[in-house]
């Protein structure tokens, strides 16, 4: 957590309001491996703005189509609503934005690439990472790669049930868009090789090979045409080439690509699969819901067993045979497993695929002098993703611990700094360092937050699943995306207390919904318990309470905005709660729009202060509609019942300088649907006297 209250001289001295922003993450960022800025896109997805959230994503996930849907998203797992009932889908809203919007709908930052060229070798995530990142920073980067598409693991190894094609062709799109070129079908080591980019002018080289081969044991009877490796399995799969594989088919491993290969046998028309594998089900690496899904579409798991021996007949498998395990891991949780000799079994099968890992394909190396550790790893600085070699780094999988993709690009990011600084003359020091996380929410607060449940993603039953190669979980529908994104608590962004303003008159202490201010000499709000309601900054008497997430003079700007745009016989300003509203309400795109009634909308009625009202008649409104929800239906409790005593605030100051109380109006109508909310606009617009 952060130290030390705020003053307006700390405020004054920011370059940027979103300063306030960076002192402290969410948890959903700070755990993020590419540190994507989760609660500003999920609040912009929270209002239909599709175009913006997708930016701020791609600002830092440039496979942001790819992550929504394979992502192992630690953003969730470290989601703050799981306090209160489970967290935000944040993977969806990415997937729905990203997919909604497609390849063309991000915006492309291009910038004159008149600096060095740089060789990638790899088009996977970290290549791909590490070459866009470049792009921008004026680099003319040409990425090499082996496979006749770009795309590494996600392309060659993920099944297109999981990963349509289209979809990871946006991002692909996307990246090159911005003046990466990718060279297909080129292997380094063999077509070309690092000496020979070198003389071809590259004044650097990132290699991001990964690892593109399968890890196997050298068991007896392992020759057989039927025992296959597992991502040469995946890649036929990938690329719609024949596989020859039985009805019984045995999958060694117990990882997410052991799940994928034994759920691709399914599709193959196996009739038996089973996993076996060293660990218990407890113990076994695959993700939870990889493994779910896999039993869901009829794979067994085979616990506790070491393969021993491909058993043979007549140069065809009849079976593995196996002994026991009695630990996979020793005292000090290295692996290091150990077996039992005299619990020998023999499973019956007839096709056997080796998922226990890959490992790195060296040809690239040829010639290059570059160093390998164990013959597993590239020899490199971490510090400085350099390797041994005068000019050539490394990112991704060949250096780094097998990962996500989402984990691939951010190596690529950070080799593409180290090449910046290596290219620009500058010593390579890369600056690690992040903003310390909020702390988890507490039970006494989470319990006065409004329960909303999760929602579910349209999934195809397993006994369907199972038979198709066409993708099985479907995307949310906009009204889906919007009620998951209005499920994010905003963690962060709520209210700072200016010290130097405080009188602490108890004000905020009164209206808070949520209990959280403490008031001594001043107020002071923990950020980790404020749900940026925003209560207590539309009612502080002394301005001495300002937002983090957002800027209260912008929704001042916006009135003047549409006022100056606005003609006729009557101009007047409708505050509305956005909370249930389309997304078509918040672009201002609804074809039933009230003439003379411009319709602002608002992530809840807890925001809209007196003094903002009373600007809007200023600027030279009519007057103001005030359309909150009916009780208990805003996103805040006592929102509604709080904007109804701020309008009658105002509509007494009317009064008291001598002009008319229904000026202001007010309905509770924003959560009853469009036409019912419509009908009440209009009668209170109505009520207006212009």
């Amino acid at each position: 957590m952060r130290d030390g209250d705020l003053t307006s001289a700390d405020v004054a001295a920011q370059a940027a309001g979103s300063d306030l922003m960076r002192r402290e993450w969410a948890p959903c960022r700070y755990n993020c491996p590419v540190h994507a800025d989760v609660r500003a896109y999920i609040e912009l997805a929270a209002m239909g703005r599709w175009q913006d959230a997708i930016d701020v994503i791609r600002e830092a996930l440039p496979f942001a189509s790819v992550c929504g849907r394979i992502c192992h998203h630690p953003c969730e797992g470290n989601c703050r609503r799981t306090e209160v009932d489970e967290p935000v889908a944040i993977r969806e809203v990415k997937r729905f934005v990203s997919e909604r919007q497609g390849a063309a709908g991000a915006t492309v930052h291009k910038v004159k690439q008149d600096r060095a060229k740089v060789a990638v070798i790899g088009g996977g995530p970290a290549g791909m990472a590490a070459a866009l990142d470049l792009a921008k920073l004026g680099y003319r980067p040409t990425v090499f790669e082996k496979q006749p598409v770009a795309g590494g693991i996600p392309v060659s190894a993920i099944p297109k049930y999981r990963l349509p094609r289209d979809v990871l062709q946006q991002d692909i799109d996307w990246i090159c868009a911005h003046g990466v070129e990718v060279v297909k079908n080129c292997t380094i080591g063999k077509d070309k090789t690092i000496a020979q980019l070198m003389k071809d002018g590259f004044k650097a080289v990132v290699v991001a090979t990964g690892l593109s081969t399968s890890r196997m044991l050298p068991l007896p009877g392992a020759n057989n045409p039927r025992v296959l490796p597992v991502l040469d399995f995946l890649a036929a799969a990938a690329f719609d080439r024949p596989v020859d594989i039985g009805k019984n088919v045995v999958v060694i491993g117990g990882g997410n690509v052991a799940m994928d290969a034994a759920r691709t046998a399914v599709r193959y028309g196996a009739t038996q699969v089973r996993c076996v594998m060293l660990e218990t089900h407890e113990e076994m690496p695959a993700f939870s819901w990889e493994a779910r899904e896999a039993e869901e579409e009829g794979v067994a798991f085979v616990h506790r067993r070491g393969p021993v021996e491909v058993v043979t007949s007549g140069g065809k498998i009849t079976g593995l045979k196996t002994r026991g395990v009695t630990r996979v891991f020793d005292e000090q949780k290295r692996f290091a497993p150990a077996y039992d000799d005299a619990d020998v079994q023999t499973l019956e099968c007839d096709t056997i695929v080796f998922a226990i890992g890959q490992a790195p394909d060296w040809g690239f190396a040829q010639g290059s002098g570059l160093d390998v550790v164990d013959g597993r790893r590239l020899t490199f600085n971490p510090a400085t993703q350099q390797t041994n070699v005068e000019g050539v780094f490394a990112c991704g999988e060949i250096v780094t611990k097998p990962g996500s993709v989402v984990e691939a690009c951010a190596s690529g990011q950070r080799a593409a700094k180290a090449v910046d600084m290596f290219l620009s003359g500058r010593a390579i020091a890369i600056d690690d360092a992040l903003p310390p996380a909020i702390e988890k929410i507490d039970a006494e607060t989470a319990a006065l937050v409004k329960k909303v449940a999760r929602n579910p993603v349209p999934t195809e039953p397993p006994e369907i699943r199972n038979k198709v190669w066409t993708e099985t979980d479907h995307n949310y529908s906009d009204d889906a995306a919007l009620a998951e994104a209005r499920r994010c608590m905003s963690c962060g962004a709520g209210a700072e207390v200016l010290v130097d303003k405080c009188v602490a008159c108890l004000t905020c202490l009164r209206v808070c919904p949520f209990d959280i201010p403490v008031v001594t000499d001043v107020a002071r709000i923990s950020s980790a318990l404020c749900q940026a309601c925003g209560m207590c900054i539309a009612e502080c008497p002394g301005n001495a309470i300002i937002a983090r997430g957002w800027d209260t003079q912008a929704l001042v700007d916006h009135t003047k905005s549409e006022l100056a745009s606005m003609s006729g016989p009557r101009k007047i300003v409708a505050y509305v709660c956005g909370h249930h509203s389309p997304a078509a309400a918040w672009a201002g795109t609804l074809e039933d729009k009230i003439a003379g009634v411009a319709e602002i909308y608002l992530p809840s009625m807890s925001r809209l202060s007196a003094a903002e009202m009373l600007h809007a008649i200023e600027n030279g409104a009519d007057g103001v509609i005030v359309v909150s929800c009916t009780s208990g239906a805003d996103r805040y409790p006592g929102a509604t019942e709080r904007v109804h005593k701020r309008a009658a605030q105002v509509q007494q100051l009317l009064k008291d300088i001598g002009l008319s109380p229904d000026m202001v109006q007010v309905v509770d109508a924003a959560d009853q649907g469009r036409t019912a909310m419509r009908e009440a606009m209009a009668a209170a617009a109505d009520k207006i006297k212009t």
